[in-house]
């Protein structure tokens, strides 16, 4: 805002020499000031005396002043004089803009234009004051101004008459054609067309003519044919915006004309061509079945071989075109009818929840399929929107939930998507801003905690309905809840007519991309104009030329522009935005960042998750323990997989068809139960053999191959018995030429024609096959031990061993406490423990801890992770299933009582999971179970020698050392699961720890410890046999994968390219990484190959991410190990990745470590470990009440039978292997079959 004195400080020279003439005035209380010269003769020229006249309408009190010819002003005045002198002339009136104006204009005096204005209207011409003001002709082709619109019309009809009479003299000649075409509410075409008739035409009337004049001619002949076509676009305009009300009532006839659905109220109905379908007024299911028949020539007829299915579940909208898919599958094959229909009833199980309503709630996703030209059809809702229309007679559902808080500005919609997808109701409005407690709340309403993050979503949003905000649907639900909530902050900041704009510019063509800037536009509000009233080119018009005073021009002028035209011209010159919230335009301020590409002020984030307490079991309250009656059944006959093909590749593949149909199969209640029985008694086989066997005979209890049956068990098959089939490893061999690797370059090794020298090497490639198996009830021979495991019950036999068993196996600690809520138990996420309900029964204990145990080992997760490591963690219903059917295989193989087992729930869960999925759930199921199993035979197993221990017994002579095999605490692997540990007796019943001997499998250790009982070892011995086995161990060819360790500070190098993390000065460093992966080295395996295999198939056991730039590859290879950095194209070679190994030359012991868990956790040893027992001991546990391994069974009936042949002592085995190592050449280095880049 200038003041007085500094607008006279700008010009103060000028009003001191008296040459030019300064205007001032006032615009609000800001001052202004502009210079002014006099023509020579003293008169002023057209544009300053337009300019002052611009002057005098903003301010009429405004002064021109000449420090010369005005009073109060001289060239010896001060600043402040001066502006005093200015201030006198303004507030006296004193040489204001009319008189100056008046005495130097050099126009004709009015009342001279009006004589001759009325003189020429007299003589019937027209009258322009132009040459009366300017001295200058006018242009008769364009109006100026400078004559009235009367005067202007009546000089073209002079002009038109005078040429339309020359022009009659004339024959033209022309002939003509039209195009012209109108089709209502849609287009208007006009096409003329004319062309020169030499036989009616005359052109010696022109040709007389000058080139000049005749050129002047053609252009005035062209103007006013361009002056037609203007005029015929005006009237092309008003057909626009004519036909656009047409084209508004045919919409709106097309939308009543809008039939009402035809559905079958939620009832299935049989159609044509064998189709079945139900639907209501939103969804709509149908399937169709087809038998596929070949002919049978002995019974003369066609005989079905396989039914395909094809179903589907489709949008049912009324106006029936454009459905959206929801489900289905097409052409789906079943070998036999009653597959087909079990899985098809799961299939229309699943989704019976869209049939209980005849006009449910649509989803917003499906919500364009019942909409007619933009608004929704009558009867309908949509999930979380307000209906819009009169509902029609139509029972509909509501919606979802409404939002609670209609005070508040800003809300949203918060969900949890397993909910959402089962059809459950629910949501919860947060209003915003929130605070986090806000914010937990809604989550826990929901069911959304740390346990669940992945489920959480936003569903949508909602307003008030006097400050609605068009905001993009889209847009919020896919933001931050952190940024809605600053958002929200913002939008508190706004007053009515910034939402109105705000709403404008969302709607804008390039509209905001994001919500920052959104939350921007709260610090920008002057960056657009808007413009509220505005929505058309003819509002725009209207609005320019006669309400903002931005066009100064006589009233009876503004009505011959066409507004349209005029409307339109203007948005495109300022690219401005027609919304339905008005018209919008930049205005030309710059837009400033605030927010986007910022973080949250801290204020406002509150996104977090409520941390979950526990791992909930929600189970009936009351449960009576029953004990089972032992109830002797017939064998059920096996059901057989009948094989058409007869190559062995070709078996294969039918069989593992049919274990994937027998997967689809699977989840029916009973069916279920009855595999998961199966796997307790197979818990160590393979999940395809497993289930092989629970489609083939359920009620197997121990099987063998024909010959094992008769060699091992003294057993033949019985006549007429149908074998098992399942698969069993078959690798075989193969020869490939392959580079000749120098092992002390790593490179291929050159031959003299330039090309790199090849060499056969033979290959192992894993492979299986199909045999027959037989159970031991379709069997007969020679008796076996009873092999059942005891039963337990409502008040458990040894409960307190199981029970302590259990407690070995779980990975957390367990206690009692009182739960309420009728919950057995909880795994406590937070505190890493199990907790269970005080009161009940034995039975029920062991039930729940199993339960509980299965989620500790499964679905454990660290609280505080970043979301992204949680998005693989099954959801909760998966994480149940797992839990509830791993506590009934492993209750179910120990003869817990079952009954209270139920599993009707598993057609809904696996509804809609792919097959992968199901597998990888089934495998996890199986293992998890074998695991829990063969943990708590160990450890029963433990227990009972242990209380063997202290019963009263002879006092025998000591032996010198005792031997027991312990679970190796550092286990990589099976080769190195248990230790052999020696102990010294000591008289007070204790003994002291002694050396850690051998580490490697369960069946090493058994038969060194053996050994040593016999005498035939010493404790030397057995540890040089260690030795040599770890050497053989690091002669093995290994790679290892180095993945970067999580966390900020290796943030800079994950996947960085190798050139551009040396440009920034980095070197791959062994400390930034954890290994996450080592195995063997197969012969043939390249570095490729590895890349792939991590990339599109890696092992179960792989826990990594996929292989990816700034991973590092290790290759053992013949004692030498090579680094190897995956970049973005290839490998490079990184040999300062284990500089800091190199620098390591002392080895680690790995007894030493074992040794020193053992001191660290068990400081004494009761009980003496009894050696690898034979069958006749075995059968002797049995009658004594103990449990045995099917395992150890097998493999005591075959030491048996081997103890009888000649087989050299391990002593001897020893020293044979001392002589061998004595004469032992240097042998050849193993060529390197890996290559390195």
């Amino acid at each position: 805002m200038a003041s007085l004195r500094d607008s006279v400080k700008d010009y103060q020279e000028e009003l001191r020499d008296g040459i030019a003439w300064v205007a001032f005035w006032k615009q609000g209380r800001s001052w202004n000031a502009e210079l002014f010269h006099l023509e020579v003769d003293g008169t002023l020229e057209p544009f300053d005396r337009s300019r002052l006249e611009e002057i005098k309408a903003a301010d009429p009190a405004a002064v021109i002043l000449n420090g010369y010819y005005c009073g109060h002003l001289g060239e010896n005045m001060s600043l402040d004089e001066l502006t005093a002198g200015v201030r006198y002339h303004y507030e006296n009136g004193r040489n204001d803009l009319d008189g100056f104006i008046g005495a130097h204009d050099d126009r004709l005096p009015p009342e001279v234009i009006e004589e001759a204005r009325a003189a020429a209207h007299a003589a019937g011409l027209p009258f322009s004051e132009k040459p009366y003001r300017d001295g200058e002709d006018f242009d008769p082709y364009i109006f100026d101004g400078s004559m009235s619109i009367e005067d202007y019309e009546l000089m073209h009809r002079m002009i038109e008459k005078e040429r339309s009479e020359q022009i009659d003299e004339w024959k033209t000649g022309y002939s003509s054609y039209d195009h012209d075409r109108l089709e209502a509410a849609d287009k208007m075409k006009i096409e003329r067309g004319i062309y020169f008739d030499t036989k009616g035409a005359d052109i010696s009337p022109l040709t007389a003519l000058p080139l000049a004049e005749l050129v002047k001619l053609r252009e005035e002949s062209a103007a006013a044919e361009q002056t037609v076509f203007e005029n015929l676009k005006v009237q092309a305009s008003a057909w626009e915006e004519q036909a656009g009300k047409t084209l508004l009532f045919d919409k709106a006839i097309e939308y009543a004309r809008i039939p009402e659905v035809k559905h079958t109220a939620n009832k299935w109905q049989d159609e044509d061509n064998d189709r079945h379908t139900i639907s209501n007024r939103v969804y709509k299911m149908s399937y169709h079945v087809y038998e596929n028949t070949r002919y049978d020539r002995k019974a003369e007829k066609s005989i079905p071989y396989s039914y395909t299915l094809s179903w589907n579940i489709y949008t049912n909208s009324p106006h029936g075109y454009g459905q959206a898919k929801i489900a289905g599958q097409d052409r789906k094959v079943f070998a036999d009818r009653a597959a087909m229909e079990k899985y098809l009833n799961g299939r229309i199980k699943a989704y019976e929840k869209l049939f209980t309503e005849i006009s449910p709630a649509i989803p917003p996703e499906y919500a364009e399929q019942f909409r007619v030209n933009g608004q929704l059809l009558p009867g309908y809702t949509v999930e979380g929107e307000e209906i819009k229309q009169p509902a029609a007679d139509i029972s509909a559902a509501a919606p979802r939930t409404e939002p609670g808080q209609e005070t508040e500005q800003f809300a949203i919609l918060i969900d949890s998507r397993t909910r959402f997808e089962t059809g459950e109701p629910g949501g919860y409005w947060l209003s915003m801003p929130a605070t986090k407690e806000e914010l937990h709340k809604a989550m826990r309403s929901v069911g959304i905690t740390a346990d669940n993050p992945q489920d959480f979503f936003i569903h949508g949003y909602s307003d008030r309905e006097d400050r609605h905000i068009a905001l993009p649907y889209d847009m919020v639900c896919a933001a931050q809840v952190d940024e809605l909530n600053f958002l929200a902050a913002r939008l508190e900041t706004l007053d009515a007519s910034g939402i109105a704009a705000l709403n404008a510019a969302t709607q804008r063509r390039n509209g905001f991309e994001n919500i920052g800037q959104l939350i921007d536009f709260t610090y920008n509000e002057d960056f657009f104009v808007h413009i509220p009233e505005v929505h058309t080119p003819r509002e725009l018009g209207d609005y320019y030329l006669n309400k903002s005073g931005m066009v100064q021009m006589p009233a009876e002028w503004k009505n011959s522009i066409d507004p349209i035209a005029f409307g339109r011209n203007a948005a495109a010159q300022e690219k401005g935005s027609f919304t339905e919230y008005g018209y919008l335009v930049e205005s030309g301020d710059e837009w400033e960042k605030h927010f986007e590409g910022r973080d949250v002020p801290e204020e406002y984030r509150i996104m977090s998750y409520p941390q979950p307490t526990i791992e909930l079991d929600a189970a009936p309250a009351v449960q009576t323990a029953t004990i089972p009656e032992a109830q002797q059944q017939e064998p059920r006959p096996v059901i057989p997989i009948v094989l058409t093909s007869e190559k062995p590749a070709e078996k294969l593949k039918e069989i593992t068809d049919r274990l994937e149909q027998g997967i689809t199969e699977l989840f029916d209640s009973e069916r279920y139960k009855e595999y998961l029985r199966v796997m307790s008694k197979f818990h160590n086989y393979s999940f395809n053999n497993t289930l092989l066997i629970a489609m083939q005979k359920p009620d197997a209890s121990l099987i063998a191959g024909f010959s094992a049956w008769k060699n091992n068990f003294g057993r033949n098959v019985m006549k007429g018995q149908k074998g098992i089939k399942i698969l069993a490893p078959s690798p075989f061999k193969i020869k490939k030429e392959l580079e000749k690797i120098d092992p002390q370059t790593g490179k291929a090794f050159i031959g003299k024609d330039g090309k790199p020298v090849t060499e056969e090497k033979e290959i192992t490639i894993p492979a299986f096959k199909v045999v027959s198996v037989f159970d031991v009830s379709q069997t007969e021979g020679k008796e076996i031990p009873d092999i059942a495991v005891n039963m337990l019950t409502g008040d458990v036999e040894h409960y307190k061993d199981v029970f302590a068993a259990l407690e070995k196996t779980s990975p957390v600690p367990v206690g009692f406490e009182k739960i309420e809520g009728g919950a057995h138990g909880y795994y406590h996420l937070e505190d890493k423990r199990i907790a269970l309900d005080e009161g009940m029964s034995e039975l029920q204990t062991l039930k729940t801890l199993i339960h509980e145990i299965a989620h500790a080992k499964l679905h454990d997760i660290d609280l505080n992770a970043p979301l992204e490591d949680l998005e693989n963690r099954p959801d909760r219903r998966t994480r149940e299933v797992q839990a509830e059917s791993i506590a009934y295989t492993v209750c179910q193989h120990y003869g817990l009582d079952t009954s209270d087992y139920s599993f009707g729930y598993v057609a809904g869960w696996s509804a809609g999971r792919d097959l992968a999925e199901l597998k990888s759930s089934l495998e996890t199921i199986r293992s998890t179970a074998a695991e829990i199993i063969n943990s708590i035979d160990e450890h029963i197993a433990e227990l009972q020698k242990e209380q063997a221990q202290d019963a009263p017994r002879e006092k025998a002579a000591m032996q010198e050392y005792i031997y027991k095999i312990e679970a190796n605490p550092r286990t990589t692997g099976d080769n190195d699961r248990f230790f052999l540990q020696a102990y010294l007796p000591q008289e007070n019943g204790r003994a002291k720890i002694g050396d850690v001997l051998y580490i490697g499998s369960l069946a090493k250790c058994r038969e060194l410890m053996g050994g040593l009982n016999a005498g035939e070892l010493t404790q030397g011995e057995v540890k040089e046999l260690y030795a040599k086995a770890q050497e053989a161990e690091a002669d093995k060819d290994t790679f290892s994968i180095y993945q970067l360790k999580q966390g900020d500070e290796t943030r800079d190098f994950r996947f960085e390219p190798y050139d551009r993390l040396q440009a920034a000065g980095n070197v791959v460093d062994k400390t930034n990484y954890e290994l996450v992966y080592s195995a063997e080295l197969t012969p043939g395996t390249s570095l490729e190959d590895i890349y792939t295999r991590f990339n599109i198939d890696h092992p179960k056991d792989f826990k990594g991410h996929s292989l990816s730039v700034s991973d590092v590859v290790v290759l053992h290879q013949n004692g030498q190990d090579a680094a190897h950095y995956v970049d973005s194209f290839g490998y490079k070679e990184v040999p300062e990745f284990l500089q800091e190994q190199t620098q390591q030359p002392e080895k680690i012991n790995p007894l030493k470590h074992v040794e020193d868990t053992i001191e660290q956790n068990d400081n004494n040893f009761d009980g003496i470990i009894n050696n690898t027992p034979t069958v006749d001991e075995l059968e002797a546990k049995v009658k004594a009440g103990e449990q045995i391994s099917l395992v150890d069974l097998a493999e005591a009936i075959k030491a048996d039978k081997e103890r009888g042949k000649e087989k050299p002592s391990i002593r001897a085995q020893l020293k044979a292997d001392k002589e061998r190592t004595g004469k032992k050449k240097n042998a050849k280095q193993k060529s390197q079959d890996l290559e390195r880049s």
